[in-house]
């Protein structure tokens, strides 16, 4: 069953296909570090409420459908590791995308979101986690 923060976790996911700016501000601390594959890859992090609303107008100023999708997801502590995908559409191309891996291993504290990560390699967010696969997940 899951828990609290896989639940926010959810609606993070929700709110972030609808472009509900208020809601993922309710979800995050105000001091949340964020960071999505892109911002990695370009060596940057989105901070604070102000960054994650600039996070979702840079996403949005590409990709004219951007949805995350969560399969599987494992809470140990405050951290929840989700396991999924995701599916979006380019502005500018009409590219479609679909099913695209992602695992966001994802920090919570009093029920608020304080860091998240994506990694589009399962293998490199267990590493990150000192995992060595998602069989320990499951433990």
């Amino acid at each position: 069953m899951a828990g609290e923060n896989s639940e926010l976790l959810r609606e993070w996911f929700a709110a972030t296909a609808r472009r509900d700016v208020p809601r993922l501000l309710e979800i995050a601390s105000p001091e949340i570090e964020y960071v999505p594959i892109m911002a990695a890859l370009e060596g940057r992090v989105y901070r604070g409420h102000e960054g994650i609303a600039q996070w979702l107008e840079d996403l949005y100023e590409d990709w004219e459908i951007f949805e995350p999708i969560g399969e599987e997801f494992h809470e140990r502590g405050d951290t929840v590791i989700a396991l999924g995908c995701w599916r979006a559409r380019g502005r500018a191309s009409g590219a479609q995308l679909d099913r695209e891996p992602a695992t966001l291993v994802v920090e919570f504290r009093d029920a608020r979101m304080t860091r998240l990560q994506t990694y589009t390699s399962r293998a490199e967010a267990f590493r990150a986690l000192g995992l060595d696969s998602s069989d320990e997940l499951r433990r």
